[in-house]
């Protein structure tokens, strides 16, 4: 495929004046976007800086899995945030990028992509995109790096990784290749429409994530510290937790959990 650059300066350009993405790096190569903006937190760089890489070779998601991509094809971003609303808000972080991530695909392409509760897009029943949010403390204060990996162009993935990843070409068929620097643009614009809600009328984005739940209705299973927990899962309340109807015994509620399966 015809390489697709991102361009730094398009970019900046369409987002100037924004919260987010009036900064933007982009590099031919990282390690990993989410180490270079943590460290560029930790120097003391504002709210809103945003750092692509057309190639990672340590890009990681959770549980320090990790996130690879072909130069050019995808988007791996992550992004500096400085939140002035209390920490306990902070988690809800993620569910705001997964419902900015869905409205980006809804508005790009037919697709109808759906949240995996916690932290994954999902398109025709496979990973698209994924996400990571982390908390460090600084000299100027605490701050976030969301880390985000969106599959767009690419047109096969390793044998293991082909029954349940995808990308917006593969699911929309190969000859429809995506125009990744407009699809980066509306995410990132799709992101400050959002966070306004961060704190204040969070609703919005939990009724959001509810329309697009994967998993509300479906028996689960997932591991939770060093146990599986197992039921159906009924619905997400208002921090966006996951409700689970056990077997037997009373609902639980929850907050986290790691490797989520549903049937």
């Amino acid at each position: 495929m015809t390489p697709d650059p991102l361009s730094q300066r398009r970019i900046a350009t369409a987002l100037a004046g924004q919260p987010i993405g009036h900064d933007v790096q982009v590099f031919d190569e990282l390690a990993s976007t989410s180490d270079h903006v943590k460290d560029l937190g930790l120097a003391g760089f504002p709210h809103g800086l945003v750092v692509f890489a057309e190639q990672q070779t340590q890009g990681r998601g959770r549980r320090d899995n990790r996130w690879q991509s072909e130069p050019y094809e995808d988007l791996m971003l992550s992004i500096l945030l400085r939140p002035t609303i209390p920490l306990e808000f902070w988690p809800r972080l993620t569910g705001i990028a997964a419902l900015a991530l869905c409205r980006t695909i809804e508005s790009t392409t037919p697709l109808k992509p759906l949240i995996k509760w916690p932290n994954d897009v999902f398109v025709d029943g496979k990973k698209v995109a994924g996400i990571l949010a982390e908390t460090f403390t600084s000299n100027q204060g605490p701050f976030m790096v969301l880390g985000i990996g969106l599959n767009i162009n690419r047109s096969s993935f390793p044998e293991e990784l082909t029954p349940i990843a995808t990308s917006l070409r593969l699911s929309l068929g190969p000859s429809q290749p995506q125009p990744r620097e407009r699809i980066a643009i509306t995410l990132l614009k799709q992101l400050n429409q959002l966070t306004p809600f961060w704190q204040d009328s969070h609703e919005v984005i939990i009724q959001g994530i509810r329309e697009r739940s994967l998993l509300i209705g479906r028996a689960i299973r997932a591991k939770l510290d060093d146990h599986e927990i197992s039921g159906q899962a009924i619905a997400l309340n208002d921090e966006g937790h996951l409700i689970v109807a056990p077997a037997s015994g009373p609902t639980f509620t929850l907050t986290s959990a790691e490797q989520v399966r549903w049937s």
